[in-house]
């Protein structure tokens, strides 16, 4: 090590992130690591990424915990020799700056303060959640971390050691009548949620979006993809409304486009986000030229981004710097609805479900596999006819799919 104590901070991961939460901890209180392995992972917000040591040393002391929020450049937790003694280690982290403000555990904005009712011992987050849903006194809960810090795993061993008998909690009848009518449940939102909150608010404050509507014709699609190969990745609706819509794009630019300030950023190509449900919130990774790629090579490619965005495993690159979005809903049966524009793009596709419906051709009913496809756009940029001319030309390729083969 070049130094006998080295801080681990909360990373800062491009100009935009202010803080990050800390998903789970690899390295345990006391553990040796080496430099490169991985200490603990960050979520910031629609992302994971993991922190590696920079040093080789011994964790001597974790300040923010699993669960908790901490600003970039925030202390997190020390790395020293196991030489150094423990006081000296608590100075550290007592006295430790950022910018020369102090810099004390758990800075960030949903950390944990120091709570008087524990005897001026400091109470992570989760800990206290449980404490408050097991009714346990947090004053009488013996924290093992620095200067008496009370973790989920002191609150866990209290309540197997008490087993609810523990004077001053709830009686046994309070507990039964408690367990039959349950507190609501309060969490703190996600990273990820907490980023979707803020992003859709400034979209419906700040744009003025308007909507259209067509119905397409789905079924020489559903004919068309029944005949194909499935191949190692089948191709998958969603896939011929990605190719479809990147080629309408290539002919209508201005809905291509960002609006930053007051300078429109048109794209040279069609690097569409694909909304996917995870159980972090909705997650828009990107599929970059989509225009350029098959059915297959943008089959393959979207459900691969799906599989990382669920996994946590996408990178700050694969969401970033898209050009257009598409939201599918039609796997939920949802009969149409509109999508918010995610800014600064400057439009939104929004996919129904396919349905058989009875519909007039050539003077007869017939019953055809409909999906209603409505656009979100942005007035400032997209004027009502560019829209209308796009989904015309997307519900074209869609009734035409040979022509996306």
């Amino acid at each position: 090590m070049n130094q006998p104590i080295f801080p681990i901070t909360m990373p800062r991961w491009g100009i935009e992130m202010l803080r990050g939460t800390i998903t789970v901890w690899h390295a345990a209180l006391g553990q040796s690591v080496k430099k490169g392995d991985t200490l603990l992972d960050v979520e910031t917000d629609k992302i994971v990424n993991s922190v590696e040591s920079p040093v080789s040393g011994v964790l001597r002391a974790i300040v923010a915990e699993k669960g908790a929020t901490a600003d970039a450049g925030a202390l997190i937790a020390v790395i020293a020799d196991v030489s150094i003694p423990d006081e000296k280690v608590l100075d550290f982290v007592r006295n430790f700056t950022v910018g020369g403000a102090e810099s004390k555990p758990d800075a960030g904005p949903a950390a944990a303060t120091a709570d008087p009712s524990a005897s001026g011992a400091s109470v992570s987050p989760i800990a206290r959640r449980i404490a408050e849903r097991l009714g346990i006194d947090i004053s009488k809960v013996k924290g093992s971390g620095i200067n008496g810090r009370v973790s989920k795993e002191d609150v866990e061993a209290h309540a197997a050691a008490y087993s609810g008998k523990e004077p001053g909690t709830a009686s046994a009848g309070a507990a039964s009548a408690a367990a039959a009518n349950p507190a609501p449940t309060r969490e703190k939102m996600s990273p990820t949620r907490a980023t979707i909150a803020k992003r859709l608010l400034e979209s419906t404050q700040g744009i003025p979006h308007y909507r259209l509507e067509v119905d397409a014709d789905f079924s020489a699609l559903f004919d068309l993809r029944a005949s194909l190969d499935r191949g190692v990745v089948p191709i998958s609706v969603n896939d011929f409304v990605i190719r479809a819509a990147a080629l309408a794009l290539m002919k209508h630019p201005a809905l291509n486009a960002q609006l930053l300030g007051d300078e429109i950023l048109t794209f040279g190509h069609a690097d569409i986000g694909i909304a996917v449900v995870t159980e972090k919130g909705l997650i828009t990774p990107i599929l970059r030229r989509a225009e350029t790629k098959t059915l297959q090579q943008i089959a393959t490619e979207a459900r691969e981004l799906a599989h990382r965005a669920r996994s946590g495993t996408l990178t700050r690159e694969d969401t970033t710097d898209g050009s257009f979005t598409i939201s599918n809903l039609g796997m939920f049966g949802v009969d149409r609805f509109d999508a918010i524009i995610n800014p600064p793009q400057v439009a939104i596709l929004a996919v129904a479900a396919a349905a058989d419906r009875a519909v007039a051709r050539e003077g007869k009913v017939a019953v055809r596999k409909i999906a209603t496809l409505t656009l979100s756009a942005d007035h400032r940029v997209v004027d009502g006819a560019g829209g209308a001319q796009f989904l015309a030309n997307l519900r074209q390729l869609l009734e035409s799919p040979q022509q996306l083969t």
